[in-house]
């Protein structure tokens, strides 16, 4: 009797663990699983998580053109010809300047020509000696013809204040230097090549006196 009483247990726990087991069956391998989340797209980053870039440096301004000095202003109202373009130069002049003008020209073999004023004649002769000497120039050498030279333009008992020269610089290019002693002017002008003979030319241009002077330059209202 206790056999069948015991049999009969293990029937019943076998068919509880059974019906467990249904009560929550796996699912079929046939069954469609559920459909897996589709990945939305992500939001941009905010504006703050993005490095921002440093504001461009602002572009300096361009430099502020000064108004020409009554000095520089009176070297540009006396060119006559021949130059263009001045404008005031306040580096590098001959020694004892005290104003300058630099312009381009309107003849081809000229690169540039400069007007510099001084406050007396001696000063402006000193000048111009001193870069002779400085080319190794003798005074009275000859003129423009006869190659490097320097000489008087209008005669003058002693040491004539009235003076041009003529050089080539280390870079082969042609030079020439006059002074005008009346106005406290030195020209300076710088040729294209080593042509001598065309700087005169240009210096010259149009002169009709005798002895003469250069024609580029002239003491305004005169």
């Amino acid at each position: 009797m206790q056999r069948i009483v015991l049999a009969a247990a293990l029937a019943a726990s076998f068919l509880v663990v059974a019906c467990g087991s249904a009560t929550a069956p796996s699912p079929s391998p046939s069954a469609d699983p559920s459909p897996a989340p589709v990945p939305t797209e992500s939001a941009p980053p905010s504006p703050t998580a993005v490095p921002s870039e440093a504001p461009p440096t602002e572009a300096p301004s361009d430099p502020v053109e000064q108004a020409p000095t009554a000095e520089e202003q009176y070297l540009i109202d006396g060119v006559l010809r021949g130059a263009e373009n001045c404008t005031p130069v306040r580096v590098e002049l001959p020694d004892g300047a005290i104003a300058g003008i630099e312009c381009t020209a309107d003849d081809a073999a000229v690169a540039q020509v400069g007007f510099y004023l001084f406050e007396d004649e001696a000063s402006t002769v000193n000048a111009y000696l001193a870069r002779m000497a400085a080319e190794g120039i003798a005074l009275d050498s000859g003129s423009c013809v006869d190659g490097e030279g320097e000489g008087s333009y209008v005669p003058f008992e002693g040491q004539s204040p009235w003076r041009a020269g003529f050089f080539i610089n280390d870079e082969g290019y042609a030079n020439y230097r006059a002074t005008l002693p009346g106005s406290h002017v030195y020209i300076g002008i710088l040729g294209n090549s080593d042509d001598m003979t065309a700087l005169a030319d240009f210096v010259w241009l149009g002169n009709q006196d005798t002895p003469g002077g250069p024609t580029l330059w002239a003491e305004p209202g005169s």
